[in-house]
């Protein structure tokens, strides 16, 4: 399925800010490095990510604050981590046992970012499996559009509440909730409640068969 263009508006300008501030242009600037050593213009990873070269280049200026979705479809196109984007210095040391185990306390976070955390939470040994420990806060959402990719998905909801979109249908879930689907089926999530909606979150790279 060819990725889906993302609107300019998938960027959050900042209404107090209009100049870049620090942290913006050094998102900016990894990316456009990043962009750059792999020898890709704005349209080559435009192409890859579905979203528009206008939102790619005020990105690169830091004009621009990016949404979850738009942070991880990036750094996957660019071959990273979206947590390496976001902060370089916060990639955690290897340990001996992290092949195998992750302990609460050291769990890798692979984004923090419009009010979404997502920290890894299986361990290295597990190729095709990957579980996620997330917190969504309330009012805060995956994106504007929804998105879909090869896999499968699986979770549970250990606390809060969450709104499921998939394939078009709408599932309103609370703690000690399951859900499962196809990641090729358009979803996104949202969380409408007013406390933070905490996720085991799997995603199974299965090919389609």
């Amino acid at each position: 399925m060819a990725p889906m263009t993302i609107p300019d508006t998938a960027a959050r300008m900042s209404p107090t800010t209009p100049n870049p501030d620090e942290e913006s242009l050094k998102l900016g600037q990894r990316i456009r490095d990043l962009r750059l050593k792999a020898g890709m213009t704005l349209a080559d990873l435009g192409k890859a990510t579905g979203v528009s070269i206008g939102t790619l280049s005020q990105l690169e200026r830091g004009l621009v604050s990016p949404t979850v979705r738009t942070v991880y479809t990036v750094a996957n196109a660019l071959g990273v981590m979206p947590a390496w984007l976001i902060d370089p210095s916060q990639m955690p040391v290897p340990s001996a046992e992290s092949r195998y185990i992750v302990r609460a306390g050291q769990r890798s976070r692979l984004l923090d970012l419009n009010g979404i955390r997502k920290d890894i939470a299986s361990p290295a040994a597990s190729d095709r499996l990957r579980g996620f420990f997330m917190v969504i806060q309330p009012g805060c959402n995956s994106g504007a559009q929804p998105y879909s990719h090869k896999g499968e998905e699986i979770g549970f909801l250990l606390a809060g509440s969450l709104e499921l979109q998939i394939d078009g249908e709408t599932f309103s879930l609370n703690e000690g909730d399951c859900f499962a689907f196809s990641s090729q089926k358009p979803h996104s999530f949202a969380n409408a409640g007013p406390r933070p909606a905490t996720v085991f979150w799997v995603n199974a790279d299965i090919p389609p068969a």
